[in-house]
């Protein structure tokens, strides 16, 4: 779909596709009110990595709150926000970040329409609770008539060609034929 276009890395209503390497709220901050379809970001999880500085989860909760107002003034009526999160470790407990950042996204009106987990093989290894090999997608729209095109998202069938075997529908396909969802 986009294999032609360039990446920019400022923004400008003429981009398709605009990759920041910097400071999220000065980008924000310049841009138009309504100007983005999709915004697709994995901020920092505040764990103390070499990128970020770690904070008390209210003070980060409040730096996550003042972003997401910031990418929902710029989403477009028909927009969407994939918010990629995992979780904060405090003294041993583990916390989701998406079950805390999810009341500051319906607090701005914003509906849920996914929570995708992606599940990965590499990362730190626990000796005191199972290693987490997740990390959570949630997906907001700003409406209830937003863009959404499944076909381009498809992947191929496990059993491609498998069929009903017994009842009304025996002998059709079981399953979509193009791709599974």
């Amino acid at each position: 779909m986009f294999e032609n276009r360039r990446t920019a890395e400022r923004f400008a209503r003429s981009e398709h596709i605009v990759l920041y390497p910097g400071d999220c709220m000065e980008l924000l901050r310049s841009m138009p009110d309504e100007s983005l379809q999709l915004v697709v970001t994995s901020p920092p999880y505040n764990i103390g990595k070499e990128y970020e500085r770690r904070l008390k989860l209210e003070v980060y909760l409040e730096q996550q709150a003042e972003v997401i107002r910031e990418c929902v003034r710029c989403l477009a009526s028909r927009g969407s926000i994939c918010w990629q999160v995992g979780n904060y470790v405090d003294n041993g407990a583990i916390i989701p970040l998406d079950t805390v950042l999810y009341p500051i996204f319906t607090e701005l009106g914003l509906r849920m329409r996914n929570r995708i987990i992606w599940h990965f093989e590499h990362g730190l290894h626990c000796s005191r609770r199972f290693s987490g090999r997740y990390e959570t997608i949630i997906w907001f729209t700003k409406s209830d008539d937003y863009t959404f095109n499944l076909d381009p998202v498809r992947v191929p069938q496990k059993y491609p060609g498998k069929k009903y075997f017994k009842g009304p529908k025996a002998g059709q396909y079981s399953c979509n034929p193009i791709a599974v969802n």
